[in-house]
């Protein structure tokens, strides 16, 4: 039934008809809800950027003031940019400060920001994911002593006046610093999960001849009769390959890895071979820029598990003649779901700078409940492209319509169950003292979901329909502490449950107060 009614949405999508938005459509328990939160040029943090006391103050200000929105939006996931371009907005031993922060590359912060964002979101029960941009150098020269020490790295091609920079993927040293970051970032914080974005070759400045930066490499390097294009989605695909390997190794795999390719794939045949489903077949009628341009293969690291998460940047909207988002999304999530792996598509909601009606906010919510459809595997999810949309003066009220809308009620992000190491939890010497307090000791390194129950609901009653534990819509918080303050109107007339959430996403029994 629910695939049935997947294919009236996709094909009322194709047609340019759309259903109204329904209050009864069900928050789901499980979705990933989660919010790009760009650095880079500032676009949506810092606005301003120096090394002084007084801007560090303002910086955390404003980056507090966006995660307590996003928050009050029903977000509970945040993807913060910390690599923009070969730099760092945290302590790095590797790569230097990011100038988007400081205002001169290489000059130190003198607070640490994904500290910061990771604390902050972690006091509101939202994941913290660190956005990283895994080869971008960008157009600069070396100009700081950590530039010099991995020069030797990039690669720069040249068309006319213009020229881009960045680390070549070819290169065994190149994959080791990628993972030498990664794994910094996975032990020296508290991180839920570390994301890639798009950026891999740069299709403008990388020609498939001897004009390339690269082709003495894929001369000295490729296989017999391997095409240069072979060779450098190889190359890619060693890259992520190691660095989710390495992942694996660090705090018991609990850290996410997902990466966010372009919105479209397998529009050149390339998969049918593979039992995968044609595109053109979900009614995408386009070219596969992805693979036969930047040479990703994200189909090949849900094949062959390499992520946990995939979250294609589908940036079109459902009435699209050519690439309508229902006919992305339902792909996307089908291949998901056919290796057991997560999609969580990406949603760009720009269109809000010009255009902040809520005819425009019900296409964003129309997207998500596309992916609510679509995902056969209870684990949704959509990421929004950017947080200054939803909480910042770009899109005013979004936010409240969204909460209101689509996130009414809370919801946890899906569980990694392809992970081997969970093991039961349980919470144990829950109290509440007089004053509201509810304490317990905790299991092992886990997160917590709170709950209070009206106490003429019973057991039964405030179950989920998707017998996945306890009603959502009975969530007070999610907590990463042993201890929560409960409001005052919840400390009579209901029964209080905390359940373990671990770092793979599972959750536990519930225990009682």
């Amino acid at each position: 039934m629910l695939r049935f009614y997947s294919l009236l949405f996709v094909l009322a999508s194709f047609a340019g008809i759309f259903f109204p938005l329904s209050e009864a459509v069900a928050s789901p328990k499980y979705e990933m809800r989660g919010a790009w939160l760009v650095t880079a040029y500032g676009i949506d943090w810092p606005s301003c950027q120096g090394a002084s006391r007084q801007v560090a103050l303002t910086q955390q200000s404003e980056l507090d003031s966006i995660l307590e929105n996003l928050h009050r939006a029903g977000i509970n996931a945040v993807f913060f940019q910390v690599r923009p371009m070969a730099d760092a907005l945290y302590n790095s031993s590797y790569e230097p400060w990011s100038g988007y922060l400081t205002g001169n590359r290489g000059t130190a912060a003198c607070y640490d920001p994904l500290s910061r964002c990771i604390e902050r979101c972690h006091a509101l029960g939202m994941e913290c994911h660190a956005w990283i941009n895994p080869f971008r150098v960008g157009t600069r020269r070396p100009s700081t002593s950590l530039d010099v020490v991995t020069r030797d790295l990039w690669m720069t091609n040249r068309v006319g006046k213009s020229t881009m920079t960045i680390f070549n993927p070819a290169l065994d040293e190149t994959r080791r610093h990628l993972c030498n970051i990664c794994r910094e970032i996975a032990t020296n914080y508290d991180i839920d999960g570390i994301v890639f974005d798009d950026y891999f070759y740069n299709p403008e400045f990388i020609p498939e001849d001897e004009r390339a930066a690269d082709w003495k490499y894929y001369v000295a390097a490729a296989e017999a009769g391997q095409s240069m294009a072979d060779w450098r989605r190889a190359n890619i695909n060693r890259a992520i390959a190691d660095v989710y390997a390495m992942l694996s190794t660090v705090k018991d795999g609990k850290i996410r890895f997902g990466v966010s390719p372009q919105g479209i794939a397998g529009a050149n045949g390339v998969y049918d071979c593979e039992g995968v489903p044609s595109l053109p077949s979900y009614g995408v009628v386009t070219a596969d820029s992805q693979y036969d341009k930047i040479y990703s293969d994200p189909v090949n690291w849900l094949k062959e598990g390499l992520v946990d998460y995939i979250s294609p940047q589908i940036y079109w909207t459902t009435d699209n003649r050519r690439h309508p988002y229902g006919g992305l999304s339902r792909w996307w999530n089908d291949v998901a779901e056919m290796y057991g792996r997560h999609c969580f598509p990406s949603q760009t909601i720009a269109a809000f700078a010009k255009n902040n009606t809520p005819d425009q906010w019900n296409e964003t919510f129309r997207q998500i409940e596309l992916n609510r459809e679509y995902s056969f595997n209870y684990a949704p999810g959509a990421v929004l492209y950017s947080a200054r949309y939803i909480a910042g003066k770009y899109g005013p009220g979004f936010g409240k319509a969204l909460h209101e809308k689509i996130f009414k009620a809370p919801a946890l992000v899906p569980p990694m169950r392809w992970k081997e190491k969970s093991r039961h939890l349980e919470v144990t010497g829950l109290s509440l003292s007089k004053s509201g307090r509810l304490e317990w000791t905790a299991a092992d390194d886990a997160r917590y979901v709170v709950y209070a129950i009206p106490e003429d609901v019973d057991d039964a009653d405030a179950q989920s329909s998707g017998a996945d534990g306890i009603d959502s819509s009975y969530i007070l918080a999610v907590t990463y502490d042993t201890s929560y303050t409960l409001p005052a109107k919840y400390r009579k007339g209901y029964r209080i449950a905390v359940t373990p959430y671990d770092r793979y996403g599972i959750e536990w029994q519930p225990t009682y107060l």
